[in-house]
């Protein structure tokens, strides 16, 4: 069981999934997080208690998160949600005020997304807390922006900015103390992504590859350069931090090399031509390159280089 656990997300499928599953044009051979059958693009996303969230968060920012984390997966393919599917698996901390909440809140960002709720199940797991959102919207095959296409002259670019989730996330799972104004922020960008919706048609009409960046950027990175065969350069100083993020590097420097592998940013990571950081929100952090690897490169033209592993738990 512990060669299970270990196993990162893209080696879990490569191993399990892929090893049994036949070949078939709606998968997108399993290489990103959707699959496109007769005309609609199909993605699921699943949040479970601990991991995603804690039993003292707000039934109202788990719902949020619930929706966001799948609307960014459809999102970082150029594709507008429309249609989605909830398992809500309920444990020990599920009462009736806690659904009150957590249903006012799931209500009001369907509509804010433009989302039709189809259908789902439920059962009582009488432990933790496990969700999960299919979600599903009209695409072509053949549109897709997949992780595999970028090409050797792309430029490197991200939305927002990186490491707020995974700072957020440390700062209320240690206890950290710092400035609570900055705190307060980076807890609630842990707890209420925000998928930047706005760049659809970017991502569409101009990105060669694309992802969203949910299990660090390195990690996402890798998934685009392995995929496309191909490698990166990127720039350290260059990768858009919040002035909260800057703040709190400033006091624990030992985070920063940590931002790069955190993870739950749900921002989009893509390539394309020269020019696409003129967008609102968009930041050039690097290039594609003919050689393998993944470079990272810091003021003083060195390689911060660092491992992640998105475990399966």
């Amino acid at each position: 069981m512990k060669d299970l656990f270990m196993l990162k997300e893209t080696e879990f499928i490569k191993k399990y999934i892929k090893k049994g599953s036949k070949h078939n044009k709606y998968s997108l051979n399993f290489d990103d997080d959707i699959a496109v059958v007769n005309n609609y693009a199909y993605s699921t996303d699943t949040i479970s208690e601990e991991i995603h969230f804690f039993n003292d968060d707000d039934p109202k920012t788990i719902a949020k998160k619930l929706i966001r984390v799948n609307v960014s997966d459809l999102i970082s393919k150029g594709v507008k949600p429309q249609f989605c599917l909830l398992n809500f698996s309920s444990g020990k901390l599920v009462n009736k005020s806690w659904l009150d909440k957590f249903f006012k809140s799931f209500h009001q960002d369907l509509k804010k997304y433009d989302l039709t709720l189809i259908g789902g199940d439920t059962v009582a797991t009488g432990m933790k807390t496990v969700l999960s959102l299919t979600i599903f919207g009209k695409a072509k095959s053949n549109k897709i922006i997949k992780r595999s296409s970028a090409k050797i002259s792309d430029f490197i670019y991200v939305s927002g900015t990186i490491g707020d989730s995974f700072i957020g996330m440390n700062i209320k799972k240690k206890k950290i103390d710092f400035a609570k104004r900055a705190k307060d922020k980076l807890i609630s960008r842990y707890l209420i992504p925000e998928p930047q919706i706005h760049l659809i048609n970017l991502i569409k009409n101009k990105a060669n590859s694309s992802t969203d960046i949910s299990d660090g950027l390195l990690n996402d990175l890798k998934n685009i350069c392995d995929m496309s065969n191909l490698g990166a350069e990127i720039s350290f100083s260059s990768i858009p931090k919040s002035k909260e993020v800057i703040k709190f590097l400033n006091t624990f420097k030992r985070y920063e090399k940590l931002i790069l592998t955190g993870g739950d940013d749900y921002q989009i990571l893509f390539t394309g031509p020269k020019g696409l950081n003129r967008y609102k929100n968009v930041t050039e952090i690097g290039r594609m390159t003919r050689n393998k690897g993944i470079k990272i490169i810091d003021k003083n033209f060195n390689n911060l280089l660092s491992g992640y592993n998105h475990s399966i738990y």
